[in-house]
């Protein structure tokens, strides 16, 4: 490293704190920058620190080894703080250890060569660098199996040998004797194996998250899950971890999983659809089980980490994965899951209920201004439109509150907003001819009684409202004939 980039990575401390605040142009000049030093450890951790913005941002970034290396098994890596998280989910503190095996361990001479062919390959080059892939990823599967003692069945002596001595002691030193972080290792290994499978399914399930699997979408898994057999009916399983992955309810994988042909591994068929099953289960445990460690997930939370939105569409994804794993039960010969389920019903539940059935009377009611004497309030258009986001979930919850058990709790929240609504603004009404007389007050009176009104629409439904509407025609002339 040159002494221009060592003084700016010595400046890294504290930097990723403003790299969530400049414009997303000087973002994305700043990440080319730092990748040129990115092997630097500040570097790295500034990266780490900020990757919930490079997601949101996806700035084009340059092709590394490292990043081809990951592309078979990025669907399956762990998120950051979301509670959408992968079934059979790989920690990304995987990849730096798995790297360093690949580059301590692997054939150097044919590194340096695919290292080569990066360099010369444009960023947005996606078949180059997964061609590159092609001839890295086997090489790097026989490397990290050799080098970890598990030498796959059939790995030649000259296969051995081009992973160099020692390799087993290079593991132990690079995995620290961590036993869950050598499993996650291994697991790498056998999408690496079938990567270009991977790569070409990615392409037919394609965008992420898949809202619904079409016919073509089944046709494409079936076909990859026998290409994938065809190499060994191990392989079958990482394959449809990826693709449950890439959609947006995993569980509706199991739905067609009986209906699929897997070819030469149909004999580990039932073998295959029980552990997708049980990784299924354990998925929405693990979501439900960070929405109940959320801060804004117990009742009456005041600061809620994710907006009534954001919470409600959460809670439909895991309720559509809840019922239909539940339909599958009997299939998968696991009574105990009915119970596990529940207790994700029970955090999904607890979840809607703090983030907007509680907060409702902060989140809609507080937008309306409270009549005052003298001039009228204007109203705060970011806490109406919250306010109205806030509404739209709340009449979302309809959808869930069978499933959820807040049918009685959710038509009280309702009735309770209706009130509050109708009280605010016929107090507003009360208020008009005084407003009226002050100057621009008739204007801002009208408005804050016309966002009052959209509020009880969105609420109570039109026809609640229109008791409303013809009210505020009666008092306002101008108003009412706009």
């Amino acid at each position: 490293m040159n002494d221009g980039s060592r003084s700016a990575a010595d400046r890294l401390p504290g930097l990723e704190n403003r790299l969530f605040d400049i414009p997303e142009d000087k973002f994305v000049e700043v990440v080319r920058l730092l990748e040129r030093v990115r092997d630097h450890p500040d570097v790295r951790e500034t990266f780490a620190a900020i990757r919930p913005r490079l997601v949101q941002v996806r700035p084009q970034r340059r092709p590394t080894l490292k990043r081809i290396l990951c592309l078979p098994f990025e669907d399956v890596l762990e998120g950051f703080g979301s509670a959408e998280i992968p079934p059979g989910r790989i920690e990304r503190r995987v990849i730096e250890p798995l790297w360093r095996l690949v580059a301590e361990c692997g054939d150097r001479h044919q590194l340096d060569q695919l290292d080569r062919q990066v360099q010369e390959t444009a960023p947005g080059n996606r078949n180059a660098l997964r061609n590159i892939g092609l001839r890295l990823w086997p090489m790097a599967a026989q490397a990290i199996r050799v080098a970890v003692g598990q030498t796959a069945a059939g790995a030649t002596a000259a296969g051995q040998a081009a992973v160099g001595q020692g390799g087993s002691g290079q593991a132990v030193r690079l995995l620290h004797g961590d036993e869950d972080l050598r499993r996650q290792v291994l697991e790498v290994v056998s999408f690496l194996e079938i990567g270009p499978i991977i790569e070409a399914l990615k392409d037919a399930l394609s965008p992420k998250p898949l809202p619904a699997l079409e016919p073509a979408d089944i046709a494409a898994i079936e076909q990859a899950a026998q290409a994938a057999a065809c190499q060994s009916p191990a392989s079958v399983f990482p394959l449809l971890l990826v693709a449950a992955s890439r959609l947006a309810r995993p569980a509706d994988l199991l739905a067609v999983m009986p209906g699929l042909d897997l070819g030469k591994a149909r004999r580990e068929q039932p073998a295959i659809f029980a552990r997708l099953g049980g990784l299924v289960v354990a998925n929405l445990e693990e979501r439900g089980a960070r929405l109940a460690s959320r801060p804004d997930s117990g009742s009456g939370a005041a600061n809620a980490t994710a907006s009534p939105e954001e919470a409600v569409a959460i809670a439909e994804r895991l309720v559509a994965g809840v019922l239909t794993t539940s339909a599958l039960i009997d299939a998968l010969a696991e009574p105990a899951y009915r119970e596990r389920l529940g207790s994700v019903k029970a955090a999904v539940r607890s979840m809607v209920t703090g983030t907007v059935l509680d907060t409702a009377p902060h989140g809609i009611l507080s937008a309306v201004p409270v009549p005052s004497a003298g001039r009228p309030l204007p109203v705060d258009e970011d806490a109406q439109a919250a306010a109205e986001d806030h509404a739209r979930a709340l009449r979302r919850c309809e959808g869930l509150a069978d499933a959820l058990g807040l049918r009685q709790p959710l038509k009280d929240t309702l009735a309770s907003m209706e009130r509050g609504l109708l009280d605010r603004a016929h107090a507003l009404l009360a208020q008009y001819p005084a407003a009226a007389a002050e100057p621009d007050g008739a204007e801002t009176a009208e408005m804050a009684l016309f966002y009052a009104l959209r509020l009880l629409e969105m609420v109570a439904g039109p026809a609640k409202a229109d008791r409303l509407r013809e009210a505020i025609m009666a008092a306002t002339g101008e108003f009412a004939e706009g």
